[in-house]
């Protein structure tokens, strides 16, 4: 069954965007140092071969500031004495990073968007809202001034220019952005964004306001005969470069677009668009392009519900291109401005940032750090800066050793207590590991084991509880210490292994140090394995006579421990 008002909501947020990434992708082809209509160019084929590819369904594909940017560098680099042939050239390094991306994607190089956090997600979607309002400031208050990577270059250029503030262009933004604002409450029946941008230019023409850069009537029919340029270290290097901020770029909106809707992505698929994107749009005279943040938000704002809205942006700027492109020029600078600030405030789920920035301290150094490095950075910068913190901030955590004594309570119960100056008093000693033990753990492992076992328990139980791994530099160090353990009299007995990882200690040289009989597994009773190994140290203690002293220590009970 047709669902009209999805194909209705798809349609109007379709040509929001494609009125929006008129002025848009000019500047961003400006910036790269190219002729504007290489902007549209890219923005038409890039759109339409992404939204033809891609699963997302509010992902827009194309021009966007960050890979104008570097491209302008390795132009720049590559023939610094001749811009002439910087299109061509441009047209090259897209076909170069379209083969790279798509390369990447049969390597599954989008897997790594697994190790992305939500909180670097939000940290990005506010830093990105904030990048958006801080660069549309100076259109909004009809200040002449180019885009700028970062939020400080941007606000101090407009700080630096406000003598030149045009009171019309301001009434003309805010006038925008206060019908878009409360358009949406309204529903997304209601096509806010759309309606903001047409009731824009009638005003534009009405009072007779400064008008947009002309458009060019026309688009590329034919695929370049050459493309001039040296292949060079310096094209290949910012090839690369470009292909990696793409792939970033575009997976981190593309997820942060999902979880939105709460829903998920293919990164393979995701990049398998890039790559298309950029390879079909380097032979249509274009250049390399990305997500685009502010075209996908927008987007979403709009009321885009299916690939349909993204198939419909690239045909109605191509069409209003070849059509009305002298109406197209009264799609105003401030106009724009007030969508785009719109956007930004929309995009950001204010309370879900309230609740990240309130909750643990980690999460409150990525996310604060993230949105710091978009003042101060290009955004992909503060997005590889976000990901880098995360992941070794989890490191450091992972890498604690959290290493317990079972301590015996009432009712036969056993509970958790920190390791002191009286862990290994006992005859026998009982000791918790908890999760995975990687090299990191070795040292500390070790080190404890050893001050524990010196204190003369005769039998230790070592619970492995809910440990999937061990890595070959734990299971040598745990051999060190149980020998030295087993020659000065003791006996250890590991428990609660799962069958996997009871067959890789069996395998290994601890295998061969601690009888076979005392590596225990798992079983499907609570404390199950454990209960074994209390039983067979207690026979074990009986066989060697009587004991000196309480077979466990006791204590106060810190943390109830019911599950194995």
């Amino acid at each position: 069954m047709i669902d009209r008002l999805a194909i209705r909501s798809d349609l109007q947020a379709g040509l929001t965007v494609a009125m929006v990434s008129i002025p848009q992708c000019m500047a961003f082809a400006t910036i790269a140092g190219l002729p504007p209509a290489t902007g549209l160019y890219a923005a038409v084929v890039m759109g339409f071969v992404g939204a033809v590819i891609s699963g997302s369904p509010k992902l827009n594909i194309g021009p966007a500031v960050t890979t104008s940017t570097l491209v302008f560098a390795v132009l720049a680099t590559t023939a610094p004495n001749e811009p002439e042939r910087w299109p061509a050239i441009a047209s090259l390094l897209a076909i170069l990073v379209g083969t790279f991306t798509v390369v990447a994607a049969f390597f599954k190089a989008g897997q790594f968007v697994k190790f992305v956090s939500r909180t670097v997600l939000v940290g990005l979607i506010v830093g990105a809202a904030l990048l958006i309002f801080g660069t549309q400031l100076a259109p909004f208050f009809g200040i002449d001034s180019a885009p700028k990577a970062t939020l400080v270059v941007s606000l101090w250029n407009t700080a630096g220019r406000l003598d030149q503030l045009q009171p019309r262009a301001m009434l003309m933004a805010s006038g925008t952005l206060a019908f878009i604002l409360l358009g949406t409450r309204l529903g997304p029946r209601f096509p806010a964004a759309f309606l903001g941008l047409v009731l824009g230019g009638v005003a534009a023409w009405a009072l007779d306001l400064p008008q947009s850069d002309a458009v060019p009537r026309y688009l590329p029919l034919a695929i370049p005969s050459h493309f001039d340029s040296h292949w060079g270290t310096d094209l290949l290097v910012g090839a690369a470069a470009i292909t990696l901020i793409g792939i970033i770029q575009t997976l981190a909106i593309a997820k942060a677009m999902a979880a939105r809707d709460n829903t998920t992505i293919d990164p393979k698929r995701e990049l398998l668009a890039l790559g298309a994107a950029n390879l079909c749009g380097g032979l249509f005279h274009g250049f390399p392009g990305a997500g685009s943040f502010a075209r996908s938000a927008l987007n979403d704002m709009a009321g885009a519900r299916t690939r349909l809205s993204g198939l419909v942006a690239p045909v109605a700027l191509a069409l209003i291109v070849l059509l009305a492109a002298p109406l197209a020029r009264y799609i105003t600078k401030p106009a724009i401005a007030g969508v785009l600030m719109a956007t930004a405030w929309t995009i950001v789920d204010w309370r879900e940032f309230i609740q990240i920035f309130t909750a643990g301290r980690h999460d409150r150094i990525v996310l604060g750090s993230t949105i710091l490095c978009v003042f101060i950075l290009p955004i992909h910068w503060a997005i590889l800066i976000g990901l880098a913190l995360s992941i070794a901030l989890f490191l450091r955590r992972a890498s604690r050793l959290h290493l317990l004594e079972m301590v015996s309570g009432s009712h036969d119960q056993f509970h958790e207590h920190a390791i002191d100056a009286d862990t290994g008093n006992s005859v026998i000693t009982m000791l918790q590991v908890e999760g995975p033990l990687f090299f990191a753990h070795s040292d500390e492992l070790a080190e404890t084991l050893r001050d524990v076992l010196r204190r003369g328990s005769r039998v230790l139980i070592l619970r492995m509880r809910r440990t999937q791994q061990i890595d070959f530099s734990v299971i040598t160090v745990l051999d060190r210490v149980l020998q030295d353990y087993i020659e000065a009299g003791g006996t250890p007995i590991v428990c609660g292994l799962t069958p996997e990882l009871r067959e890789v200690l069996h395998e290994s040289a601890l295998g061969q140090t601690v009888r076979p009989e005392h590596l225990l597994g798992t079983t499907r009773k609570v404390f199950g394995s454990a209960h074994r190994a209390i039983q067979l140290a207690e026979r074990i203690v009986a066989d060697g006579g009587a004991p000196a002293g309480p077979l466990f220590r006791t204590a106060e009970a810190r943390a109830p421990n019911l599950e194995e």
